[in-house]
């Protein structure tokens, strides 16, 4: 699987995963999408390669992107993590 679908959020996810990873991985800010936030929805962020989603998964303190990368990947527990993490690209 080359990449998951995109991380949805509202602008204050948004916001606070953009100054995130600006402060901890700033190559990842070339995969965030940017338009004019109008409303309080939640909208697409972001759309990581799979290298980006397993270093979100080991690094990113951020609940609501672990949680959303874990339900698009399928990972229920502790084998499944491990699985993935330990897959090539």
């Amino acid at each position: 699987m080359a990449s998951i679908d995109k991380l949805y959020g509202t602008w204050e996810q948004y916001d606070e995963f953009y100054s995130w990873c600006a402060k901890y991985n700033p190559g990842a800010l070339e995969y965030f999408y940017f338009y004019d936030w109008k409303d309080d929805q939640s909208h697409p962020m972001t759309n990581f390669p799979e290298r980006y989603d397993k270093w979100l998964l080991k690094n990113c303190t951020l609940d609501f992107v672990i949680q959303q990368i874990k339900e698009q990947y399928g990972i229920e527990d502790v084998h499944d993590m491990m699985a993935f993490l330990g897959d090539e690209d």
